[in-house]
């Protein structure tokens, strides 16, 4: 008995439904079916909405409740049997989900990964405004003030939602690119943001010029190494055009106070930012940094004897008009000092982050 072939399914993210909606068109033929979920009753009712089409029309609609804990966890869990229902039809050979706007495809797609085998991830695809990338990139601005929150528990902001859909893409469509003058600048920012991604603009009515599904181009380990805790240091970018990536290393250990109080200044000019670090008074763990925006958040990775590294620190960040030389002085003045790594009790620094993380 012959093995039925994996269905290809291409992702569609992005803030911007508007924008999407003639990526989406071109993501689709007679073939295709597709998903659509969308979260414009979702702080009203506590739902999400979803729709089934193909090249004939509607086929079926629902929803999918959102309790009150992890808004998107509950969207996988619930896309997943509708999924393989439309694949066990076998009415189509290739299936686009088209996501809510404040939806990652980094867990979406890890789930699909492990618990759908019939169907293969083929294409990520990621719509940003060439009008707003950059506003959208630097500001601290929740998702909850702006009504797209996954959830109450959601308390991302638009930069770190907009960053990791841009990290997670194989494709980047530039929609609304007739109406900048930065058009190189913004394609070199999403190359430095992720060197994987293939960037397409769009024409006047929104509609793409280059390939955006079945495009063959997604690898998830590759992906996740991107995305991951660390992006890795050999593949950063050559400064070009006003935007910047900085790789920034130290075998000492970080002051908390001293890096607490420098919090504002190392993301100043940063749009984002990703690495592990060492704090002097937890000298086990392995601390995640991470910022978007004027947003930055520190978290446990683990502990250093678990990994393969020794302890240090080790941070990439991406900025337009960043000053490097700037940026790693202010990084420095944070590490301990020769004079303090001699004589210091490091267990009994204060601790700005406790309670946070």
């Amino acid at each position: 008995m012959t093995a039925r072939a994996k269905t290809p399914l291409s992702l569609l993210v992005g803030l911007s439904t508007t924008l999407r909606e003639p990526v989406l068109e071109a993501m689709t033929d007679a073939t295709t079916v597709v998903v659509s979920v969308d979260q414009d009753e979702l702080p009203g009712r506590g739902v999400l909405g979803w729709r089934v089409s193909d090249s004939s029309g509607p086929i079926d609609a629902g929803e999918f409740t959102v309790g009150d804990n992890c808004g998107a966890c509950q969207l996988i869990e619930s896309l997943m049997p509708l999924l393989e229902t439309l694949v066990d039809r076998g009415h189509w050979d290739h299936l686009v989900l088209a996501t809510p706007p404040a939806m990652e495809a980094r867990p979406l797609v890890s789930t699909l990964v492990s618990v759908l085998p019939e169907i293969v991830v083929d294409t990520v695809t990621c719509v940003v405004d060439a009008v707003l990338l950059v506003e959208q990139l630097s500001g601290d601005e929740l998702l909850a003030e702006r009504g797209l929150a996954l959830g109450l528990p959601d308390r991302r902001n638009v930069a770190e939602l907009t960053a990791r859909q841009i990290e997670y893409a194989d494709v980047c469509v530039l929609a609304n690119a007739h109406r900048t003058t930065k058009l190189e600048r913004l394609e070199h920012l999403l190359v430095h943001l992720n060197p994987r991604t293939s960037v397409v603009t769009a024409d006047a009515t929104g509609v793409p010029t280059g390939a955006v599904a079945r495009t063959a181009r997604f690898d998830f380990d590759a992906a996740e190494a991107w995305a991951g805790e660390l992006a890795p240091s050999d593949r950063v970018q050559p400064s070009d055009d006003g935007v910047t990536t900085v790789l920034w290393r130290s075998t000492r250990p970080l002051h908390p106070a001293r890096l607490n109080d420098a919090l504002e200044d190392i993301v100043d000019g940063v749009v984002r930012s990703r690495g592990v670090v060492w704090l002097a008074n937890r000298p086990t763990q392995r601390v995640r940094w991470e910022s978007a925006g004027y947003s930055a958040s520190l978290g446990t990775l683990g502990e250093w004897s678990d990994s393969n590294h020794l302890a240090e620190c080790t941070v990439v960040a991406t900025g337009m008009g960043l000053d490097p030389a700037r940026l790693q002085a202010v990084l420095d003045a944070c590490l301990l000092t020769e004079s303090e790594l001699a004589t210091l009790d490091w267990s009994n620094l204060d601790d700005p982050f406790a309670g946070v993380f």
